[in-house]
């Protein structure tokens, strides 16, 4: 075959070459001076129905890299990957084309090797389609000049494990640490949407996020940016929430972390810390920062917020039959009033509500109410007992 070749590539036709292959059987493949022949004088079709035969040596197949088109060499690494020789000339040559092409097929046998000594383009190609294999090597994206390499790793959603993210978090590295705090707020929210049960969504995404003990060093190492990514983007445990309130957190801490999660998928503190939380935000004036909680739950903002908040989101929002009893045993004759006055002829408070209006309200708030709107039978049986002249009056101003 040696002989044969050597003449062949001098006299024949690319045709017959590639013929010359196709009909080769298990005949001793070219040595390295007649691949590099190959290589050299040879088209791509011949070069192709070579390797449909035979692997090029090692040292070949360094020269292939950069003899054939990409198309072609995707074949050969399709059907053969590269020898170690082979993705180390890639990786020092920075090859960035042909290193598109391996890491779309193939990984590299020394992804050490890569973390090392490749350039940050090449990394963060192979990266994009291969987890690495241990925390070692996940440490050396961690601390890589290049940030972004980790923050790619994990926006991918490859798993980091606990002892990393605590690395991260004892070693102050806030670029990291937003990394991985934004990759559970994105799958957070994202699973929130179709939650039915809170437990079952923390679960789901209890990977990306940070364990109960990760949670709890965070808030006593007092680093204010990693404390603030993480009240930005993660629910806490219950254990993190009672630390807040035994290391007495700043109101403003708690604002922050309602603002931004609060009611979300179902997210509440437990319901004595909640009391706490609300209390805290109203000993600040600011628990209007449940904007969007008090829609999910307006009971549990109507029971605890404090007048100011509330009076301001009765004045802009219609409560629910439920908040709305749960204000009349608030028994604020000022907010009570500001409610029914929201009310029209064609737009009554509901009858549990009205109920509670002429058992425990005063004859100036009923009689305000009945000045515009009639009442449940139930209510008027109360008002006939408890207020008869008002009894009497809503007669005279409703005929039925």
């Amino acid at each position: 075959m040696k002989k044969n070749f050597v003449k062949l590539v001098g006299r024949s036709t690319n045709e017959e070459l590639s013929a010359y292959f196709d009909d080769l059987g298990s005949e001793t493949p070219l040595d390295y001076k007649e691949e590099k022949i190959l290589l050299n004088q040879c088209n791509e079709p011949v070069i192709v129905a070579y390797f449909n035969r035979f692997r090029f040596s090692e040292n070949a197949e360094v020269e292939l890299l950069t003899k054939v088109s990409v198309a072609v060499l995707a074949m050969y690494i399709n059907q053969y990957g590269l020898s170690l020789l082979a993705q180390r000339h890639v990786i020092d040559n920075n090859l960035l084309d042909v290193n598109r092409v391996f890491v779309k097929m193939r990984r590299y046998d020394d992804v050490d090797y890569l973390l090392d000594k490749g350039s940050a383009t090449i990394i963060s190609d192979y990266i994009s389609y291969n987890p690495v294999e241990n925390d070692n090597q996940l440490q050396k994206l961690l601390y890589h000049e290049n940030t972004s390499l980790f923050t790619l790793y994990v926006n991918r959603g490859y798993f980091v494990s606990d002892a990393i993210k605590r690395e991260i978090i004892e070693n102050s590295l806030h670029h990291q640490f937003k990394a991985v705090a934004y990759r559970y707020y994105r799958a957070f929210r994202k699973k929130s949407n179709t939650a039915q049960d809170f437990s079952k969504l923390m679960s789901k995404v209890a990977e990306y996020g940070l364990s109960e003990e990760l949670q709890l060093l965070v808030l006593t190492l007092n680093d204010r940016m990693i404390v603030e990514q993480m009240l930005m983007t993660m629910p806490l445990c219950v254990k993190a929430q009672e630390f807040m309130f035994k290391r007495n957190f700043d109101p403003q801490w708690f604002k922050f972390h309602v603002e931004h999660l609060y009611g979300v998928g179902g997210y509440r503190f437990e319901a004595d810390l909640e009391a706490k939380l609300f209390k805290t935000l109203a000993s600040r004036n600011i628990d209007e920062c449940l904007t969007m909680f008090r829609h999910r739950d307006d009971v549990s903002f109507v029971k605890c917020a404090s007048s100011k908040a509330l009076e301001k989101y009765i004045k802009d929002y219609w409560l629910s039959d439920d908040a709305q009893v749960a204000l009349f045993d608030r028994g604020n004759a000022g907010l009570i009033k500001i409610f029914l006055s929201r009310y029209n002829p064609e737009h009554g408070i509901c009858w549990q509500a009205e109920v509670k209006l002429v058992s425990f309200c005063s004859s100036e708030l009923i009689d305000f109410y009945i000045s515009f709107h009639t009442m449940c039978w139930d209510a008027l049986e109360i008002l006939k007992n408890r207020m008869p002249e008002l009894h009497a009056k809503y007669y005279t101003l409703h005929n039925y």
